[in-house]
């Protein structure tokens, strides 16, 4: 093996491009997931609130608000294929390792998001007109949306815990008891996000869903404000679940981090003193200063978060390279005579024609060629005894090819030329196929059989052999006697009893005289020829 036949040892890009290309698809990725779960965490509250306060004009406005998740859930699903593709090249090990761990979780985000999607759409349409419909696909479709940042946060913790794996494993991710490591980080982080979604979520429709409705802004600003702080909350014994993993660049990212979140709290700050009496309610507008502050808190942590994910797994990511580079150059004098080895084999088995006739002509004409293989019993038209045939090889060969419409007879268009020819020099050999036709030169066919052949079988077969018009509309066709012909005891059987499943009748009404003539009549055309 080597870098090119180990696909775990093969980058497309520098290391350098798939750490940057990760980072921007997935802080993309990131943001569009985060807002569409805040987004459908703040509808949810506010149709809740405005129910209980029965107000209506106010679910109207929910509605809308809640209209942006469409979008925001298509951008998200389509952004997050990129960095899933680039995190299992760029940290194959780990990834591979911790889904595979965290399969029986893993594999529930598909179903999750589609049940999440349906029923938030279902509770966007129900909101103004069923409450109670609403309410039901509310509950369910917010709480598997939540379900999902909490499979996929606990698997990336798991990736960049090694150590934690093979406990995990026995205890079949089920007793977090024994994983003190993880349960605490797992939940703070997922807390984190959650935080950070209903951040993106308010600010985000503070500027694009109170342009018309001034009067929702304080109730975004709270709410941003609120998460924010919760952020801080959350984020200060999450750094203690990490802290061993800190260095500077990190601290210098999570303190830009902080002193954004805190200038955003500084901004959406209350502007009344609790003891002043309260004045007549005039809604602020959305400070423009969120809109630089929250991207630089956003990147910074995300910067911050890149950094301790990449000093967890690469190390282990480099060591596991090295290893497959030095089992790769330990297996290398084995691959060529491997490689040799296995094209032999293909060989005889895929350039063999004995081999292609045993195993696709075989289950339905028989290892001897007389029609008898384990699948003829199950065929309308039989299978023709192709040990009886003697014919041209190019007719042959385009029956192979072609297959014989109306019958069990299928093509064989997949095998190549040379393969074809392969089995025709196989059945060549075995059953004489393209030999000559057998007629016997001590006897000339009667006026009887002559005229019988001109009045009835020159119908189909032609006066020279050829496949008339009316041969062509039958499936299936009769063969083209010119070029295909059988021995004299496979003749005579198909004129006595005729060909079951086609229009080929018997005759046996007719003397044994006149059966014999007309099997030589029918073995003459390609004689001549």
């Amino acid at each position: 093996m080597n870098k090119w036949t180990d696909l775990f040892l093969l980058h497309p890009l520098p290391e350098g491009w798939l750490n940057g290309l990760l980072f921007v698809t997935f802080g993309l990725h990131l943001l569009f997931a985060l807002l569409i779960v805040g987004t459908a965490i703040l509808g949810f509250v506010f149709f809740l609130q405005d129910w209980l306060d029965n107000d209506q004009p106010g679910q109207h406005w929910n509605s809308k608000f809640l209209h942006t998740h469409l979008g925001l859930k298509s951008l998200a699903v389509v952004l997050g294929i990129a960095p899933l593709l680039l995190i299992q090249i760029r940290y194959s090990y780990s990834f591979f390792t911790a889904t595979g761990l965290f399969a029986y979780a893993w594999l529930a985000v598909i179903p999750l998001l589609i049940v999440a999607f349906l029923l938030i759409d279902g509770f966007n349409h129900s909101m103004t007109s069923r409450a109670w419909l609403a309410m039901v696909c509310g509950v369910i479709g917010v709480g598997a949306l939540l379900t999902v940042p909490a499979i996929f946060t606990g698997a990336l913790a798991l990736m960049e815990r090694q150590p934690l794996w093979a406990r995990f494993g026995q205890s079949g991710g089920q007793d977090f008891a024994v994983l003190p490591a993880l349960g605490p980080h797992w939940l703070l982080r997922y807390l984190h996000v959650i935080g950070a979604a209903l951040v993106l979520g308010a600010a985000f429709q503070l500027f694009f869903s109170t342009r018309n409705n001034p009067e929702k802004t304080p109730r975004l600003r709270s709410w941003i404000f609120g998460a924010t702080l919760a952020q801080i909350l959350i984020g200060i014994p999450l750094l203690f679940t990490v802290a061993a993993e800190l260095t500077w660049i990190i601290v210098a990212a999570l303190t830009v981090g902080a002193t954004a979140a805190l200038l955003v709290l500084w901004v959406l700050r209350p502007r009344q003193s609790a003891l002043e009496p309260a004045p007549r309610p005039v809604p602020l507008p959305a400070p423009r200063s969120l809109l630089w502050l929250l991207p630089l808190a956003f990147a910074a942590m995300l910067v911050g978060r890149q950094f301790i994910q990449d000093g967890a797994m690469n190390p282990l990511q480099a060591a596991n390279d090295a290893y497959r580079a030095e089992r790769a150059k330990t297996m290398d004098p084995f691959r060529q005579p491997s490689l040799d080895a296995y094209a032999l084999k293909l060989k005889t088995v895929y350039d063999n024609g004995d081999v292609i006739y045993d195993q696709a002509c075989a289950p339905c004409h028989g290892l001897e060629g007389k029609g008898d293989g384990p699948a003829a019993r199950q065929l309308i038209v039989p299978a023709e005894h192709v040990a009886d045939i003697r014919a041209n090889r190019d007719y042959i060969y385009t029956l192979v090819r072609d297959g014989v419409p109306g019958s069990g007879m299928p093509y064989f268009r997949l095998y190549d030329r040379e393969k074809i020819e392969m089995v025709l020099d196989a059945m060549g050999k075995r059953f004489n196929m393209f030999g000559k036709t057998d007629v016997p030169t001590d006897r000339e066919p009667e006026s009887d059989a002559m005229i019988v052949w001109a009045e009835t079988c020159s119908v189909c077969h032609g006066v020279e052999g050829e496949i008339t018009a009316f041969g062509h509309t039958l499936l299936p066709p009769p063969p083209d006697l010119q070029q295909y012909t059988m021995t004299h005891s496979r003749a005579l059987e198909v004129i006595t009893n005729g060909y079951p499943g086609t229009v080929m009748p018997p005759f046996r009404h007719l003397p044994q005289e006149v059966l014999e003539d007309l099997t030589i009549i029918s073995n003459t055309f390609r004689a001549v020829k």
